[in-house]
């Protein structure tokens, strides 16, 4: 959990940490777009202040060409006049001379006077065309003037409209990889919500969870040193009590313990369940805590009174502890009185008239300490057996033999010798020809183990087929040996010579290669001793049965 909570505090970082760095690149996406901006405008004042000028220099290009027009219009009617007068001119000067003198004087009159209208109109015609003439030199030097400025301005317009679609293109990818940014900085920024949401639910899972096994790990340990120590008490007294009268004491005791266990239980789940409601209501709802506060007095008070008859509890535990101090001293009287009964009965068992009697297996073990609480009914049970095992140990019962049988099929599974039981001199041939036969017993089993040995990897089916079937019958088969040995003489079974000779021919599976190899002829010859052996196994535990 720990692990958990630092791996979501460092991935929290992690996306804070991404987080700040979008951040600031977004800022400077931000400030480079408003710059660009900036240009942008920048350059459309530019393009209309050129554009405005364009227009000024169209209209003045415009006024200079109609007056270039009109002039020129001007120009050529002049001519077109001064040609006309000059034809006069060169008409009348061959009667210049033939005029009389008195000519001038007599035609004063200006209108009468065409010389004078010559003249006049010669000056007058003049002047206009060098007028007109200067300004049309005047009006080209502007026009060309204004066609280079006009060419310039062109050129300066057209690098303006090619960087005012280049910063669009620059501004459109900008503002998709704004938005982009942005989509990326709301999901970002739903996961790190939904992770500080997840973050604190877990939290307070977690601390509810502490609580809860803190608790429940108090209770826990409590319960069981108090079970301990009860279990250890109990097999004190299990196995000091052999009266009927301290069964009895024994008994209130047990009454006393169960009924202090179950008042411990009852607490127990009280307390979790007030802890249980006081969670449920702090959940719900946050104006219920001053009843939440009452009850918590409540539980305090209660708890007060339970500690109070929890160290009554013990009060009765110490008296019963000095009850079982009354019971050790009783007890010991007791083994003194069966110590004598027993060198009674050992003297009694000396005497050649009685039966053989088997020698009584070792008490069970006392069971280990339990992991957690032991209840009442498992107490109960172990006090009624081990009270029943002490109370039934001097008589010899059918219970006693199958036991010990059972103790001795262990041994001879772990490997252990059996030893001889003593006899009178009566039954000491017999003793000999069964020892005999357990010495044979153990040889055939030592025989079988060093053939499986032997055998290698190629009886690797041999081998199973024995650990499988063959293990247990001659384990029983020595265990029949040793129950004929301890009990009464028997006949021996005859030996079953047919049906050993057709399970061999029948489940041997080299009766083909017999001959072929001589390694083959020792697998076959061991087998057929197995199953012979297996067989004669079978036949003791069908007549004993």
């Amino acid at each position: 959990e720990n692990f958990s909570c630092c791996l979501v505090d460092f991935e929290e970082e992690n996306t804070l940490s991404s987080d700040d760095e979008r951040d600031i690149e977004c800022e400077i996406l931000e400030k480079e777009r408003d710059e660009a901006n900036e240009k942008l405008s920048r350059m459309e004042e530019a393009s209309a202040q050129l554009l405005n000028e364009l227009d000024v220099l169209e209209m003045q290009f415009q006024i200079e060409r109609s007056c270039r027009e009109t002039a020129e219009a001007f120009a050529l009617k002049v001519n077109k006049d001064f040609k006309v007068l000059k034809r006069q001119s060169q008409a009348i000067l061959p009667l210049i001379p033939e005029m009389p003198e008195n000519f001038s004087i007599l035609n004063l009159d200006p209108e009468a006077d065409p010389s004078s209208e010559l003249v006049s109109e010669e000056e007058s015609g003049e002047d206009p065309l060098l007028m007109s003439q200067n300004q049309i030199r005047e009006l080209q030097s502007s026009v060309d003037r204004l066609l280079g400025e006009k060419i310039q301005l062109t050129a300066q317009v057209e690098l303006l409209k090619k960087e005012k679609e280049d910063l669009k293109d620059k501004l459109v990818l900008e503002v998709g990889e704004k938005e982009a940014l942005l989509r990326k900085f709301s999901k970002q920024s739903r996961t790190v919500n939904k992770m500080k949401r997840v973050s604190q639910l877990v939290t307070e899972e977690f601390t509810e969870m502490s609580q809860k096994l803190e608790i429940e790990q108090g209770l826990r340990q409590h319960a069981e040193v108090f079970a301990h120590q009860m279990l250890v008490k109990q097999q004190e007294i299990q196995r000091q009590i052999q009266n009927a009268e301290t069964e009895k004491q024994l008994k209130q005791a047990l009454s006393q313990v169960t009924e202090i266990s179950k008042a411990l239980e009852e607490i127990r789940l009280c307390y979790q369940n007030q802890i249980s409601q006081t969670a449920a209501q702090d959940l719900n709802s946050l104006s219920d805590l001053a009843t939440v506060r009452t009850k918590l007095e409540i539980t305090e008070n209660e708890r007060s009174e339970i500690e109070i008859q929890l160290k009554d509890s013990q009060q009765s535990v110490n008296a019963l502890q000095e009850e079982i101090k009354l019971l050790k001293d009783k007890l010991r009287e007791m083994e003194q009185l069966s110590s004598i009964q027993s060198n009674q009965s050992n003297e009694a068992n000396e005497n050649p008239a009685d039966p053989p009697s088997l020698v009584l297996p070792p008490p069970p073990p006392p069971p280990p300490p339990p992991s957690s609480a032991v209840t009442d009914k498992c107490c109960s049970s172990i006090l009624n057996e081990y009270c029943a095992h002490f109370l039934t140990e001097p008589a010899i019962t059918e219970d006693m033999k199958a036991r010990a049988v059972d103790e001795m099929m262990e041994r001879i599974k772990k490997g252990i010798i059996l030893k001889p039981i003593l006899r009178t001199p009566q039954v000491s041939l017999s003793l000999e020809q069964r020892s005999e036969n357990r010495k044979s017993a153990v040889l055939e089993l030592q025989g079988m183990l060093d053939c499986m040995r032997r055998s290698g990897p190629r009886r690797v089916e041999s081998k199973k087929r024995f650990s499988r079937n063959v293990g247990e019958a001659e384990l029983q088969m020595v265990l029949q040996r040793r129950r004929r040995a301890m009990g009464d003489e028997k006949g021996t079974p005859p030996s079953p010579s047919k049906p050993n000779a057709v399970s061999v021919s029948s489940s041997s599976p080299w009766a083909g290669e017999s001959g072929s190899a001589p390694v083959l002829r020792r697998l076959q010859q061991n087998r057929e001793k197995r199953i012979s052996r297996i067989k004669a196994s079978e036949s003791i535990i069908w007549e004993e049965k």
